[in-house]
């Protein structure tokens, strides 16, 4: 162990001879660099005097040597290399030493030593006197400058000796110390002072522009531009040395590096991507996109550890402009492109920041023109960006202000569509019904068979039309309430079981969800309107086999219950190309299919939009000749089950008599008058009918009534206003009144019932609902307003 200590101390004794020796054999005649000999006329130069053609350099590798360990070494150091009054030493990590004497010859001896750059730029100044023989002074930081500047008392006919030591860890290194009289600096504050205070001060106020239009119109593109300039300010400012007059930058934000840099690249990735609406017609790029987007927050801590901000930000800088050109050229290709001024504006910023990113990179030297330059390009550029944003916006928000007129006329034109289609098909299907009640010959019966069948297909069709137009327009409203699966499931069943048998198919319906206690809540209808539409179409594409619906609970808790649909059927099948346009409206796998079955092709794509509104994804798996497999998976939420509360609404026995109820029936149209009387009169009861409001209050005056059937779309005085005149008579507060409507849009049901109404029936209807609908109001009907009047 002590042999041991005893190699080491040979090896640093020898390591310290072998200094001393390289010290001593240095020529002796390495003599230091001519001083500077300061005049009244250098001080009454415009320009200031460049230090660089009068200092020595030492470099200091690892950065550990002290102003005495530095006095002790004066032997290595070397006359500068200077260009053109700067030594650009690029991107190292190494601390430079500067060394130089000044003898003061002039009247002045308050003298000023300044050093630019960034903040990053850690700068010491030692000062002392006849050559180094009196104690040296470390130089205070001067307040108040526009770059690292320190107050140097130099006397007259002295010599004084000046070193510097400099380092930065994020930035390329480019030492051009200079000194200056008092007229010298005060005439740089008045030449630069106002010019960076235009340039900061004119990016500020567009940073704030741009912010308040965010506020004002929530648009997150106005936020982006915003902090995309205030990073840009706060980053020229440490770059042009602006921050060392505030004392509090120079506290505080010494310590940052590039970050503010990274912030606004960060900025400028997210306006980029919404100006080429990059995640709605780019979603490839959108990941690369948002991996530079969060790779710009990560650097902010990494830079700050490793050093060598610039060089981050600059490369990350570079490849988002080869992202942006990319993206531009294919949604140029697209179609897409930006208007004249936001071009402009575009190539200016890359223009003048190309060079600086190349520079902070290390891959080109110091150019003042470019780097420096750029300031006012930049604030060019950037007040076109702003003013084109706000325009870009403006005009989005005239679009889209035309498009909710636009809006507004369809769902008008729907609203219409929807009563002018269902009011005649009203007069066929019950024309079609009633004739059906009548006596007639075999083959009269097979005609209104196929009329019956065929105007319920025509009622079909205009449904499903109906409902793709509001479901691409978001115009349908999806209930909430609770149903129990087993009621959906059986009449289900009731209405598809006859066209299985009629194909000789086995339908089969296999629930594996049985909660007692809990029923699910969603929209009955709907699920069901899915369920007869997947399996309607398996009936229709399975010559033979067989048609499964098979429901399967995948994660049920006591708040929810996740169930798998799936219908199977052993049809003909899908080839993956006929899968690919399956969902897509009016579409049949081929034309020969389309002939050969028939079928408008909504029924699937209605499905698939449905149960996207219930949350789910309708899916097909299928190959030819061998079945398809449509499926899908919902969440319901769990509800209990009140043991007084009925799931299923009966409906009444044909046998339940309907004789003595009086009801009056309210419409403009006299086919709809006619065929309706006829088709209510059927069910046995009194049916008076009125031809508009008005009409209606005389009636009610004149006669009692058990319930009304109201027209809500009639000239004049329309069934919503005849409505609220009924109901301001305390006679007929509890008088039934039926909405009658061939509106069958969202909303009407809403509207109906907020106008006084106490149910809503969409023309044509059925039979039965009629019957369900007159017995559950009977019981509200004469008790209020009874007179003794007869029809």
């Amino acid at each position: 162990m002590k042999h041991g200590n005893s190699l080491v101390f040979i090896g640093k004794t020898w390591q310290r001879i072998c200094l001393l020796l390289a010290l001593l054999l240095l020529p002796v005649a390495t003599a230091y660099a001519e001083p500077l000999i300061l005049t009244d006329e250098l001080a009454s130069q415009q320009e200031s005097i460049q230090l660089l053609d009068y200092a020595e350099i030492m470099e200091d590798s690892d950065g550990r040597l002290s102003l005495s360990a530095v006095l002790s070494a004066e032997g290595v150091f070397q006359p500068g290399t200077a260009v053109d009054g700067k030594l650009d030493l690029n991107l190292t990590p190494s601390v430079y030493w500067l060394r130089m004497d000044i003898r003061n010859q002039s009247s002045k001896e308050d003298w000023y030593f300044t050093l630019s750059g960034s903040l990053s730029r850690n700068v010491q100044v030692y000062l002392s006197v006849e050559g180094g023989r009196q104690p040296y002074v470390q130089q205070s930081l001067l307040s108040h400058s526009r770059s690292s500047a320190y107050q140097l008392s130099l006397s007259a006919n002295t010599v004084h000796r000046l070193y510097i030591r400099v380092y930065d860890r994020h930035a390329p290194l480019v030492i051009e110390p200079r000194l200056r009289s008092s007229e010298q600096m005060l005439t740089e504050v008045m030449i630069m002072y106002p010019l960076y205070s235009f340039v900061i001060g004119g990016l500020l106020t567009l940073a704030v522009y741009n912010l308040l239009y965010f506020f004002y119109l929530r648009d997150k593109s106005f936020l982006a531009l915003s902090i995309f300039i205030l990073g840009f300010v706060l980053e020229l400012g440490n770059h042009s040395g602006v921050w060392y007059y505030f004392s509090f930058f120079r506290q505080y934000l010494s310590g940052v590096g590039v970050s503010f840099a990274f912030i606004g690249i960060a900025a400028s990735i997210s306006l980029a991507s919404n100006w080429l609406e990059v995640p709605e017609y780019l979603p490839r790029l959108s990941m690369f996109f948002r991996a530079a987007f969060w790779t710009s927050f990560l650097m902010i801590p990494v830079h700050l550890w490793l050093g060598y901000g610039t060089v981050f930000a600059g490369v990350l800088a570079l490849m988002l402009i080869v992202l942006f050109i990319t993206a531009t050229v294919i949604r140029y290709s697209q179609g897409f492109y930006f208007s004249f001024l936001l071009r402009v504006g575009i190539l200016l910023v890359l223009i003048s920041f190309i060079p600086s990113l190349l520079r902070g990179a290390g891959l080109i030297g110091d150019v003042p023109v470019l780097t420096d330059g750029m300031y006012f390009v930049l604030l060019v550029a950037l007040v076109m960006l702003s003013l084109t944003q706000a325009e870009q916006v403006r005009m989005k928000s005239e679009q889209a202000e035309r498009a909710a007129t636009a809006n507004k006329a369809k769902d008008e034109f729907l609203t219409t569509m929807s009563h002018e289609l269902r009011t005649p098909m009203n007069a066929v299907v019950n024309a079609g019904r009633l004739l059906q009640q009548t006596a007639l010959t075999d083959s009269q019966k097979e005609y209104v068979a196929r009329l019956n069948t065929s105007s319920q297909h025509m009622l079909s069709l205009i449904n499903d039309i109906l409902d793709l137009a509001r479901l691409d327009r978001s115009l349908l409203r999806m209930e909430n309430i609770p149903f129990q699966l087993a009621a959906i499931l059986k009449q289900v069943e009731q209405l598809l079981m006859e066209q299985a048998r009629s194909k000789q198919l086995r339908l089969a319906l296999d629930n594996h969800f049985h909660l007692l206690t809990k029923q699910i809540t969603g929209d009955p209808t709907r699920l069901k309107q899915v369920l007869l539409n997947l399996l309607n179409n398996a009936i229709k594409f399975t010559p033979q086999g067989e048609v499964t619906l098979t429901i399967t609970p995948q994660d049920v808790t006591d708040k929810d219950a996740s169930l798998l649909f799936e219908v199977r059927d052993t049809g003909i099948g899908l080839s993956e190309k006929q899968q690919q346009k399956l969902f897509q409206p009016f579409s049949q796998p081929d034309s020969s299919t389309a002939r050969k079955y028939g079928g408008s092709g909504l029924g699937l794509a209605i499905s698939q939009n449905l149960v996207r509104c219930m949350g789910g994804e309708l899916k097909v798996s299928s190959k030819p000749a061998r079945g398809s497999r449509f499926f899908f998976t919902l969440t319901f939420p769990l509800q209990d089950v009140a043991v007084e509360e009925k799931t299923v609404e009966s409906v009444p026995e044909p046998s339940t008599s309907l004789e003595g109820i009086h009801v009056l029936l309210v419409d403009d149209q006299e086919m709809n008058r006619f065929f309706g009387s006829k088709l209510i009169a059927s069910l046995g009861v009194k049916v008076a009918v009125a031809d508009s409001g008005e009409k209606t209050l005389q009636l009610l005056e004149k006669y009692a009534f058990d319930l009304v059937f109201m027209d809500v779309s009639m000239p004049g005085m329309d069934g919503y206003e005849t409505t609220q005149r009924i109901r301001s008579d305390s006679r007929f507060v509890s008088l039934p009144v039926i909405a009658l409507t061939a509106h069958a849009i969202v909303g009407e049901r809403e509207r109906c019932l907020a106008a006084g109404m106490d149910d809503y029936l969409t023309k044509p209807f059925e039979i039965e609902q009629l019957q369900i609908v007159i017995l559950r109001h009977h019981c509200k009907a004469t008790s209020g307003y009874n007179q003794d009047k007869n029809v």
